[in-house]
C-alpha cells in the first residue's frame, strides 16, 4: 500500500488526479471505475480541465461507477446526477463507454445481471473508492463479507447522515440503500485509489491502514491488494502511528 501524505484537501485532490492521469498516459484503452462525493469534487474539477484542454483523451476510455443510490433516476443527490453535473455536462468529449447503474428499477436482478456483464467485458485498470467514516467502501458497510459481489445494500445510519450532510437532505429525503460493487469486485481491479480528507475520516483511515483485517472495517481488506494508492490530507492522517 502506497500512502501519499498531503497538507490539505487541495493538495490531496492534486495527488489523486496524478494517479488517474497516469492511467490515461500509460494505458492505451483505460477502464476506470469511479466513486463520487465530497472526497472527489476537487479531482473531478481537475479532470474536467484536463479533458477540455486535451491533456486527457477520453475517446478510448471506459468509465464506470462504483455504486448508485436506490432512488428515482434523476434525483438531485444520486450518482447519475452527480456524474452529469460534475463531469459529463462539462466536457467536450465522451468516453467510448459510460457505465452508470440504475438502482431505480423494479427488476433488480436484471440490473445486477446487466452491470455484471459490463464488469466482465471491461476489466478495470483503476478502481476509485471513497472511505466512509465507518470504514465502508462503496456501500459495503461493516459486517459485509469480503466475498461480496455486486448487490443491493442497506446503508448504515452513519452513511445516511453523511449523505444528508453532503447533499443538504432531511432524514426523510435521504436514501437508505445503494446498488454497489462488492468488496471482491473492488479487489479485482488492477489498481485501487483511495482518498480521504478531514478529521472525521481519521478513525477509518487508521483502521484501513493499521488495524487488523476485519469485516468490522471493510476497507481493511485493501491491505491485501497488491497495488493500492492512498492519498490523505493532514487531518485524515492524524491518528496514524506508523507514518513513513
Amino acid at each position: 500500500m502506497k500512502i501519499i501524505y498531503t497538507k490539505d484537501y487541495q493538495a490531496m485532490s492534486a495527488e489523486g488526479f496524478k494517479v488517474i492521469k497516469h492511467i490515461f498516459d500509460t494505458v492505451p484503452n483505460p477502464v476506470i471505475n469511479t466513486t463520487t462525493g465530497a472526497s472527489y469534487d476537487g479531482i473531478f474539477e481537475l479532470m474536467v480541465k484536463a479533458i477540455n484542454d486535451g491533456s486527457i483523451k477520453l475517446e478510448n476510455c471506459v468509465l464506470m461507477n462504483l455504486d448508485e443510490y436506490i432512488s428515482p433516476r434523476h434525483a438531485s443527490y444520486n450518482v447519475y446526477t452527480y456524474m452529469h453535473k460534475k463531469l459529463y455536462d462539462l466536457i467536450k468529449s465522451r468516453p467510448k463507454v459510460i457505465g452508470l447503474m440504475d438502482a431505480s428499477v423494479t427488476d433488480r436482478q436484471a440490473e445486477l445481471n446487466r452491470y455484471n456483464q459490463i464488469l466482465a467485458k471491461y476489466p478495470r485498470d483503476l478502481q476509485i473508492v471513497g472511505l466512509g467514516v465507518n470504514g465502508h467502501l462503496g456501500a459495503n458497510e461493516p459486517g459485509t463479507s469480503f466475498d461480496s459481489r455486486l448487490f443491493f445494500a442497506k446503508s448504515d445510519e452513519s452513511t445516511v447522515q453523511s449523505t444528508m450532510l453532503y447533499n443538504g437532505l432531511t432524514r426523510d429525503e435521504a436514501p437508505e440503500g445503494m446498488m454497489t460493487l462488492g468488496l471482491a469486485d473492488i479487489m479485482d481491479a488492477k489498481q485501487v485509489l483511495v482518498t480521504a480528507s478531514g478529521k472525521r475520516k481519521a478513525e477509518a483511515v487508521k483502521g484501513m491502514i493499521e488495524g487488523p483485517i476485519t469485516i468490522d472495517v471493510p476497507a481493511s481488506i485493501l491491505q491485501k491488494h497488491p497495488n493500492v494508492v492512498v492519498v490523505l490530507d493532514e487531518d485524515a492522517a492524524s491518528l496514524l502511528t506508523q507514518r513513513k
